[in-house]
């Protein structure tokens, strides 16, 4: 038998997974001698000095296992949540927990609320587990979720819904009241994922994440990484927070070692590191203004964001806008309704400034 006939029709017929604008920095302009990658969300500000510590302290231990269900990570991560230690698991990425939720939960025919724009690894997992779409596109104003109609499409069929909060790409935030009442409506039968990646950008001091909401009787999983305040993108670590039950059947999916030994110990120090997550927050606020200031200059159209990135409309084709940049050596998202650009370091930040000021003037 061929590995034609053995492979499922969603990956004969699905693109290779591509990460943010891998494609636009493989080729290099003429006069550009440097890329600027602003189009993965990714920190500018490096790692925490503890965690890169912590892997070059388990570097030579490299030859010995991690321990398998990373107990003194998840009982930091508990302590930290004031859950138990029940209630976490820890993934290799979060996107790797998203994975493990859908291969448990999905099954062929069930029906998964997506309220795009939002992350594309949702869809990539429903499709994998021969789940069935069903969209509730965002507000086209505010760019959140209507809950009224995310419930006027659950049916019978209904298994799960993924909301992404902040949202990726458009980094609008959902009034946690509204959030957390919303979750109260839904029936018992449907699981509610959400995706809280970018939650440690959010500066509202009152601001109630999903994590309040767990509990025994509650289908509920919250989805956290490492990968953006703490610098770990490439470390892949990632974790989720459900009641006991929940994270009971997704550790039985689970193939052994949730991730590698360096990544343990690392996430372990970035935890500790609050100097580096308040200076990476400061940074991210001080060149959010810079952007924000220049594109309303500029007489775009802004949306509030809530994260290390924003979602911009420059009143031009995206997509020409998004290679106007790349002439620059500068590399955002041009493959959405709107341009989506990483938050960089302040001087990254005033580059993209000039450039964007002479792309409009030229034009």
């Amino acid at each position: 038998m061929s590995v034609k006939n053995l492979v499922s029709e969603f990956v004969k017929e699905a693109p290779p997974y591509v990460v943010g604008a891998d494609e636009q920095s493989k080729s290099m302009r003429p006069g550009v001698t440097k890329l600027l990658q602003l189009a993965t969300n990714e920190n500018p500000f490096g790692t925490s000095p503890k965690a890169a510590e912590a892997i070059c302290q388990q570097a030579p231990l490299a030859n010995r296992y991690p321990d398998v269900r990373a107990q003194d990570l998840r009982k930091k991560l508990a302590e930290k949540h004031g859950l138990s230690v029940d209630e976490v698991m820890v993934t290799e990425g979060a996107t790797a927990g998203l994975g493990f939720i859908a291969e448990v939960f999905i099954q062929p025919g069930d029906e998964i609320i997506l309220t795009p724009p939002t992350y594309p690894s949702y869809y990539n997992y429903v499709k994998r587990c021969r789940g069935k779409l069903v969209e509730v596109p965002l507000e086209e104003d505010t760019l959140t979720p209507d809950f009224n109609k995310v419930l006027a499409a659950i049916t019978d069929k209904t298994k799960a819904i993924f909301l992404c909060n902040p949202n990726n790409p458009t980094a609008t935030l959902i009034d946690s009241d509204e959030l957390h009442a919303f979750q109260k409506k839904l029936p018992e039968h449907v699981l509610l994922v959400v995706d809280e990646a970018y939650i440690d950008f959010v500066e509202d001091p009152n601001y109630r994440t999903m994590v309040d909401a767990i509990a025994d009787d509650e289908n509920l999983i919250v989805v956290r990484t490492f990968s953006k305040l703490y610098g770990m993108a490439g470390a892949r670590m990632g974790y989720l927070m459900a009641n006991r039950e929940i994270i009971e059947y997704l550790q039985r999916d689970s193939t052994g070692f949730c991730c590698s030994r360096m990544g343990l110990h690392a996430a372990e120090a970035a935890l500790d590191d609050v100097e580096f997550q308040e200076m990476t927050k400061k940074g991210n606020r001080e060149g959010r203004e810079i952007l924000v200031s220049c594109m309303k200059e500029l007489g775009f159209r802004v949306w509030p964001s809530h994260t290390n990135f924003i979602y911009f409309d420059p009143g031009v084709d995206v997509k020409w806008f998004a290679d106007r940049l790349l002439d620059y050596g500068i590399i955002i998202r041009g493959n959405f309704k709107a341009n989506r650009i990483s938050i960089g370091t302040p001087e990254e930040d005033r580059f993209v400034c000039k450039a964007m000021r002479e792309i409009m003037a030229n034009r």
